[in-house]
């Protein structure tokens, strides 16, 4: 029983409790006293009444009054006994769980992290507990990610600050000369760090809702078919063949953003594309709703792998993403953006092999749409 429905029936059993108690005294009271109240006196087993003098009932009358009284106030003080003795047992079952919940956050907010409620009592008491260890869960699993985070940022800049750190110090002690090829290598670090530091800078920002979106009506297919046209060159240098079937699908959102998850998700593909191989455009509708799909024929995404990729930092392959170039943010920014969007991205296997990656889109709005910030 709920701790709501419990103090409703302990004030319901109460009242009439209390109700009952006073009439009761109240009727023993008038049952003997009024009768001789109004001049009527009757002797046990010995005939009518026979009524008193004028007298003498006023003097009955207010002893009937006094009783009357007395009689109240003695189911009153019963009641409120009573009363008090019902509310301290509901008090006492309801206030231990209560006591234990905040025992448990002030362990949690005292730097014990482990530390959980247990869902017992009433049921709103339990929820609270329940609703408390679910928020717990969820600090402590977003505690992890942030020191992951932070390991896995300190981890990407250390390399390029490690080769930009080394290859200057040789170039200073005259162990290297700093032909345009070394220079070229250095700046090649240089564009590494950048891009990272920039990577972050989006994701952070469309992860906390700064991230300002332009909102107008743009097509879809025209747009992945700009970006597919952009990689063609460094696709035919790999010998990777992209195909694009695109449809006319009407797209409301910031048409820069949804070109960069374009881009980030053409070069997911191209860097695990097989040499000789092929990457799939592909854009349409479903019911009333664009949809984005960029597909390889690579190794593919393990199931067991396939919510890991959208993480930060996250590689299946660290080594060739790495050398790459590839900062490990492009998937999840492609995640932070979508979802700024309002819509979805997931991956899955492409049938025939490979990774095929769909971004639903929301259906475009009523209207012909219109320029502004979201």
């Amino acid at each position: 029983m709920s701790l709501r429905a419990r103090l409703v029936l302990a004030v319901a059993l109460t009242a009439v409790f209390s109700v009952s108690l006073t009439g009761l005294l109240s009727f023993q009271a008038a049952r003997d006293r009024v009768p001789r109240a109004f001049g009527m006196t009757q002797m046990r087993g010995q005939g009518p009444a026979v009524e008193r003098p004028m007298g003498s009932t006023v003097a009955a009358s207010e002893q009937l009054l006094a009783e009357l009284q007395g009689a109240t106030w003695r189911a009153g003080v019963l009641a409120l006994v009573v009363a008090a003795a019902l509310g301290t047992a509901v008090a006492l079952h309801a206030s231990r769980p209560i006591a234990r919940l905040a025992d448990a956050t002030r362990r949690y907010a005292g730097g014990d992290r482990a530390a959980r409620a247990t869902p017992d009592g009433p049921r709103e008491v339990a929820d609270l507990g329940l609703a408390f260890n679910d928020l717990a869960d969820r600090l402590q699993a977003e505690d992890v990610q942030r020191r992951r985070f932070t390991a896995d940022v300190a981890h990407e800049l250390r390399t390029p600050l490690t080769v930009l750190r080394s290859e200057l110090e040789a170039i200073e002690d005259g162990l290297m000369a700093p032909d345009p090829e070394r220079v070229a290598q250095l700046l090649q670090q240089v564009e590494l760090l950048g891009r990272l530091v920039q990577d972050l800078g989006t994701l952070a920002s469309a992860e906390s809702g700064a991230l300002e979106l332009r909102h107008e009506r743009f097509d879809l297919g025209a747009l992945a078919a700009q970006a597919a046209a952009a990689f063609e060159r460094r696709a035919a240098e790999r010998g990777v063949a992209v195909a694009i079937d695109a449809i006319t699908a009407p797209l409301d959102g910031d048409p820069g953003r949804v070109l960069q998850v374009a881009n980030a998700l053409l070069d997911n593909a191209l860097r695990h594309a097989p040499e000789g191989g092929h990457v799939w455009v592909r854009v349409g509708v479903e019911h009333g709703a664009p949809v984005l799909e960029v597909s390889d024929d690579g190794a593919g995404v393990p199931v067991a792998e396939r919510e890991l990729v959208f993480r930060r930092f996250y590689r299946a392959d660290p080594a060739r993403s790495r050398a790459s170039g590839g900062s490990g943010l492009g998937l999840a920014i492609v995640a932070a953006l979508v979802e700024r969007h309002g819509g979805t991205v997931a991956v899955d296997e492409r049938p025939g092999g490979g990774a095929r990656f769909a971004v639903r889109w929301p259906p475009p709005t009523a209207g012909t749409g219109g320029d502004g910030p979201v």
